[in-house]
């Protein structure tokens, strides 16, 4: 997992009902990613959250990220659905409320 990663393997994959190891390296690469555009989206400077001290919310909102970006592997859809974005609005700043 890299650094900025701001949730597990095991949570992915318990997320994403996945048992095996098959998916594991791409699984670890769309952690990678999904927690990157959480971070930039809640314009949450480096290393301000790390796996140890994410919020619930914005974890729940990496969750979902993965997610999106499993289902749609042809990048047809913004994976930050409303969500996501609903979840993470109270940390963009300046707020919108």
């Amino acid at each position: 997992m890299a650094a900025l990663d701001l949730i597990t393997l095991d949570q992915a994959k318990q997320q994403l009902r996945i048992t095996d190891a098959e998916s594991d390296t791409e699984l670890t690469r769309l952690v990678t990613a999904a927690s990157a555009i959480v971070l930039k989206y809640a314009g949450v400077q480096d290393p301000a959250w790390t796996i140890d001290n994410v919020p619930p919310d914005a974890q729940t909102a990496v969750l979902l990220v993965l997610a999106a970006l499993y289902e749609d592997r042809e990048g047809l859809d913004d994976p930050l659905g409303v969500g996501a974005v609903s979840l993470l609005t109270c940390y963009r700043s300046p707020v919108l409320q």
